[in-house]
């Protein structure tokens, strides 16, 4: 099966680089790519890691009530750590799940370390749809696409509903309702369901005597994403495209949503291939927004890099006191 899905990845993977390359004129793409700002380019830079030390901040916020020991600067190694890996392997759950193994070996404890690491995703996601919620309602070419409009006003409700439930009295009771439909459907596909099972949800409890956390959780995520939605336009700036910040925010929350496909490592090419067809839509041309993809994968690696330092530095250290 595991087969099955890698080449179908890869044939994926053929069509959309093949539609790309036919589609967008690479001669014109270089010649903006070699007019790039660099200032605009290392701002863009700067602004997506200040997310990251924000993403920190919001993440032990969420472990002080599960008691977890680990110190800010531990955290902020181990976010990069996971930035890294998710830009080197499909989809970016492969960093989450890097992050929530280390955190659960360091806190002898693997549920302990999932409980804010799944909390932290659900408000991202929430604030990621808000975002590009308002910036559809509030963009001209998209405030008349009625369908757009309802399918994420639709996933903006069910994500606030679902966050809502996360910290209120009844957070077991809805957990375990998750949990029990969740493995219901993995039998019904004949899957594994012994780690589900075994999971217990004990630690959502103790986020009941936070009740203010849920709306600092949110702040939070705004301040992570925000300089993602401005990172977006100092690229366009350095390229010379045409986008104000109401589009760089639909633009931003389109790029987060489908870099979550598990298709290509930090969703090269089908990043690519959404934008030029969106960006079309306002005008821009292709070779434009072929540039502009470019740009905002360089600086996922630049952040990355980052990350792959520190997992460096952690093997030798490793190294060291083995052979010590």
């Amino acid at each position: 099966m595991k087969q099955y899905s890698f080449f179908l990845k890869l044939i994926l993977l053929f069509i959309i680089f093949y539609w790309i390359f036919k589609s967008v004129n690479i001669k014109d793409t270089i010649n903006v790519l070699e007019k790039t700002n660099i200032t605009y380019f290392l701002l863009a830079v700067l602004l997506s890691n200040l997310s990251s030390i924000f993403l920190t901040i919001k993440w032990q916020r969420l472990a002080d009530p599960l008691r977890i020991k680990s110190n800010f600067f531990e955290l902020l190694k181990l976010n990069y750590i996971s930035i890294f890996y998710s830009s080197f392997l499909p989809g970016q759950s492969s960093g989450e799940l890097i992050k929530g193994l280390r955190m659960g070996k360091k806190e002898s404890s693997v549920q302990k370390a999932w409980i804010p690491i799944f909390i932290d995703k659900i408000t991202n996601l929430l604030i990621i749809l808000i975002i590009g919620l308002i910036a559809v309602l509030s963009d001209k070419t998209f405030q008349t696409n009625k369908t757009l409009i309802f399918i994420v006003s639709l996933l903006t409700v069910s994500f606030s509903i679902i966050t809502l439930m996360l910290f209120s009295d009844d957070t077991r009771q809805f957990a375990d309702f998750l949990k029990a439909r969740l493995i219901k459907g993995l039998r019904f596909l004949k899957l594994k369901t012994d780690q589900l099972d075994s999971l217990s949800l004990d630690y959502l409890e103790s986020y009941k005597k936070h009740n203010l956390l849920m709306f600092e959780t949110l702040i939070w995520s705004v301040l992570i994403k925000l300089p993602h939605v401005v990172a977006f336009y100092f690229l366009a700036l350095s390229l010379n495209i045409n986008l104000n910040l109401i589009q760089c925010a639909w633009l931003f929350s389109i790029v987060s949503l489908i870099t979550l496909i598990p298709v290509s490592f930090s969703g090269i090419g089908v990043r690519e291939s959404a934008l030029i067809v969106i960006l079309a839509k306002i005008g821009i041309e292709r070779f434009n927004s072929l540039s502009l993809s470019i740009l905002i994968f360089l600086v996922g690696i630049l952040v990355a890099l980052i990350g792959g330092v520190f997992e460096l530095c952690s093997d030798n250290k490793k190294i060291n006191e083995k052979t010590n």
